[in-house]
């Protein structure tokens, strides 16, 4: 069966970048449905919108983002509204990706975002929290994604 996942902003913004990096194979996995990618308007707007937050030498351009926010809607499920389940005590811009995650009960969160991936600590009285409420959910890197598939 294949895993449910949403991918955080930056796991595109690295596939622009490093093509032959693991974030770059995370898309191809979905694009292969080896995994069930999840995203949401909110997903698509970002990755249309990376160009501007990238430098200007990295040669990203708006055709770019658009170009994958296009292809990335050919092969993800879209779900839209999503509601709000979580509120990041530490970075509320991330809800929406926890969120996004939780709506369509997906079992990992892919990404580099420390306050993501903080989720995984229980040590914190928050990500405790979390994991109480959604303890199915996981946070992990591509890399760690990657090996989590091939094993």
């Amino acid at each position: 069966m294949n895993r449910s996942v949403v991918f955080d902003c930056n796991v595109f913004t690295q596939a622009l970048l490093s093509p032959h990096g693991p974030a770059a194979r995370c898309p191809e996995l979905a694009q292969t449905r080896d995994i069930a990618l999840f995203v949401s308007e909110f997903v698509l707007k970002e990755i249309t919108e990376l160009y501007l937050k990238l430098p200007a030498r990295a040669g990203i351009t708006a055709d770019d983002t658009e170009d994958l926010a296009l292809l990335v809607r050919t092969f993800a499920t879209v779900l839209d509204p999503v509601p709000v389940f979580f509120v990041h005590p530490i970075d509320p811009d991330d809800s929406a990706y926890v969120n996004l995650a939780i709506a369509a009960k997906a079992e990992l969160i892919v990404s580099r975002d420390k306050h993501l991936l903080g989720l995984n600590d229980t040590s914190k009285p928050w990500s405790s929290e979390f994991h109480a409420r959604f303890p199915s959910l996981r946070v992990l890197t591509p890399d760690k994604l990657l090996v989590e598939l091939s094993a």
